[in-house]
């Protein structure tokens, strides 16, 4: 057993903390000092996503956090890819295209969700979360990590958000959060949730506001029935062979 896994609990109240502390703190910021800047609401994910870089390329520890080195998936097996497709499909319909604003701030909200927002929240709830919680139970880990994903979400409220917008954030995170950690546990590997991640973020944040919540209930719709897929191949074979924690 690595020592990582000895106190889980202990991994994923330091997680809570640092989002807390650096995400919740550099929003404050950027509010407080009436920050312009595209990306100066992601200011505090630089520090989390430097430490996850070097913590992640240290003696190649990525690759116990599911970052494998060219995931290589049979046409079948990236099926199971397709719904994240779909999602943003739907996604950029409902938005009716985009914002207008300037090439240079959708570059820089591209890749402040790639490779800031993508990268920290699939890294700590997809990949540190997950894996050190995977002795327990596949199931136990699924759903704790997606728990702690939806329940971070509810941070969203301090935004002034009605309530009936802060739930159904914090449900759809929920179900995203399981279906994301199904894939990575049947399949591996992180960079697909890492992509679907920043580039679903980036259609909410330069596209037009959807007019109703149809969008969201569709998706929810097909995340759904997408688990409950997912759910036969991994959660079920993992009960009879616990082995996929090693």
């Amino acid at each position: 057993m690595e020592p990582y896994t000895k106190r889980p609990y202990l991994v994923i109240a330091l997680i809570e903390l640092a989002l807390i502390v650096f995400i919740a703190g550099g929003s404050a910021y950027a509010s407080i000092t009436e920050a312009t800047h595209p990306a100066a609401p992601f200011i505090g994910f630089i520090p989390i996503a430097l430490f996850l870089a070097w913590y992640f390329s240290f003696k190649k520890r990525g690759k116990q956090f599911f970052f494998a080195e060219g995931p290589k998936l049979s046409p079948r097996q990236w099926l199971d890819f397709a719904p994240l497709l779909l999602i943003l499909m739907l996604l950029l319909i409902a938005n009716r295209g985009f914002e207008a604003h300037p090439f240079s701030y959708f570059a820089y909200m591209l890749l402040s969700q790639l490779l800031l927002v993508g990268f920290v929240e699939e890294s700590l709830f997809r990949g540190i979360m997950l894996r050190v919680l995977l002795h327990k139970g596949t199931g136990s880990a699924v759903f704790v990590s997606s728990f702690f994903f939806g329940v971070t979400h509810a941070l969203q409220a301090l935004g002034g958000q009605s309530l009936e917008d802060t739930i159904l954030q914090i449900v759809y995170a929920f179900l995203l959060g399981l279906l994301l950690s199904l894939l990575v546990v049947k399949h591996r590997t992180i960079v697909p949730g890492i992509l679907f991640h920043g580039f679903h973020n980036f259609l909410n944040f330069t596209g037009n506001a959807p007019s109703t919540h149809l969008y969201d209930y569709a998706v929810l719709l097909i995340m759904a029935v997408h688990i409950l897929l997912l759910y036969r191949s991994v959660i079920k074979p993992a009960m009879i062979s616990p082995s996929i924690a090693g």
